[in-house]
């Protein structure tokens, strides 16, 4: 007596194989645009560390302007620039004042000192030459200066701030 083994035919052989290589692609394909994401999100923090330490470097350079123009006792139209290194960025700020008076509630004239700062990123030679403009403005502030009768300055407005990015 033989016997003979059929093997019989399934309709589902080979479909756990076809799984499997399916889900191996798909984990793959996620993996994949994962790590394109975390590339780019690296390249760009750089950039973004870039501008940010620049626009908090133009923010202080104008803060030390501002306390420099407050100390000026006269009232002059002028214009004027400094140069400050801070976070690593070189940074000139230019600035054009102008002078007159107003009259306050009692009637009394106050002088007062209106005062543009703008604040750009510069090489060396443009730092060390107040003729040749700087680079792109980062930061632009218009500062109100009121004095008194000896012409120190007894109020500070700032009127505006404006950051471009």
């Amino acid at each position: 007596m033989t016997s003979k083994h059929h093997r019989r035919y399934h309709e589902d052989s080979g479909a756990a194989m076809l799984l499997a290589v399916g889900f191996v692609l798909m984990i793959s394909s996620v993996a994949g645009g994962l790590a394109a994401l975390a590339t780019s999100s690296l390249n760009n923090r750089q950039t973004l560390e870039l501008v940010r330490n620049r626009e908090y470097a133009a923010d202080g350079a104008i803060e030390n302007a501002i306390s420099r123009m407050r100390l000026k006792t006269t009232c002059a139209a002028e214009t004027g620039s400094i140069r400050d290194e801070m976070n690593g960025a070189e940074i000139r700020v230019d600035w054009i004042s102008s002078c007159g008076s107003v009259q306050s509630s009692d009637l009394s004239d106050v002088a007062q000192r209106n005062v543009t700062f703008s604040a750009s990123v510069c090489t060396a030679s443009q730092c060390s030459d107040t003729a040749i403009p700087a680079g792109p403005v980062i930061i632009r502030a218009q500062v109100n200066f009121q004095e008194d009768v000896t012409g120190a300055v007894t109020k500070t407005f700032v009127q505006s701030w404006i950051v471009n990015r």
